[in-house]
């Protein structure tokens, strides 16, 4: 048995060895944060719009309802939750399956991977692609679909987009400030598709009084209730009115069967029946009672 010396660099390459290991950790951790943070964020902002527009359809504005910054925040974790639980299974699916093809060509696809992603322009070209998704939202605000959609968010990634993130893939900083832009568009597209969802199932909750699985996401409490006056008195004669909230010492109610908000001090109205969520009546449209 021979006695080998290491030298200095080598000596000091062993005990980096176990640090750089959990260096990479910490990378990817870094990573992962650089591009859900500016996903949570951008749907944030755009929740709050989509609250608005949900608050504009029946007259009031969400400060009107009770709705501050805090609950939104509050609904946007309950939302992501969400996501992440229906997400999950989904990302251990395709990892199961990226796994079986990397074995089954023996490492010939984990390879071509690694070269693609050391490639400077597949991975601005990979950018480009997913920020397209804010312009593929935004422009579904506006009712645009079909191949107009597909040729600006084409031409916006192509002369926009391509060369400035292959210019920025040159450093790391540059590259942290890629992943950073792209998750900020991707969120902004998504919450530009929540914010249309919520927009169209307020329309159709203000026009039939139905429920809808969007704003129950979103945080949107769909509770109706038999509404009376402080002498017990019905208000709420064609059925129960939707509670859309309370703030300064008023509730906010919309009444479908005349179609109209209603705001009544806390101390001359009280609740009955109340339901969350509740089953169906069948097809109706509300404005039928005459005011």
């Amino acid at each position: 048995m021979t006695n080998e010396t290491l030298s200095p660099p080598q000596q000091e390459a062993v005990r980096s060895a176990p640090e750089a290991g959990r260096g990479s950790v910490l990378e990817i951790l870094e990573r992962l944060g650089t591009v859900v943070v500016p996903v949570a964020v951008a749907v944030y902002a755009l929740l709050y719009m989509g609250f608005e527009s949900v608050y504009d359809t029946f007259g009031v504005t969400p400060d009107q309802a009770g709705i501050t910054q805090t609950t939104i925040f509050g609904h946007l974790i309950s939302t992501l939750v969400l996501v992440f639980l229906a997400l999950l299974p989904l990302l251990g699916l395709v990892i199961g399956l990226c796994w079986a093809v990397d074995r089954i060509t023996r490492g010939a696809a984990g390879r071509a991977l690694r070269w693609v992603r050391e490639k400077p322009w597949p991975a601005a070209a990979a950018g480009a692609a997913l920020s397209g998704v804010a312009y593929w939202g935004l422009l579904g605000i506006f009712g645009v679909s079909g191949t107009p959609v597909l040729v600006t968010v084409a031409a916006i990634g192509v002369f926009c987009l391509l060369v400035p993130f292959r210019l920025l893939r040159a450093w790391p900083s540059g590259r942290a400030a890629m992943r950073i832009l792209t998750g900020a568009l991707v969120g902004l597209g998504l919450g530009f598709v929540l914010l249309g969802l919520m927009t169209e199932a307020a329309e159709d909750v203000h026009d039939k009084g139905t429920s809808s699985f969007v704003l129950m996401l979103a945080g949107f409490k769909n509770q109706w209730a038999e509404v009376h006056d402080g002498d017990g008195k019905p208000l709420s004669n064609d059925g129960r009115w939707l509670v859309l909230g309370q703030d300064g010492g008023s509730y906010v109610f919309y009444d479908c069967g005349r179609a109209e908000t209603v705001i009544r001090p806390i101390e001359a109205t009280t609740l009955s029946e109340i339901q969350i969520f509740p089953e169906s009546e069948g097809a109706r449209t509300c404005g039928h009672t005459p005011g």
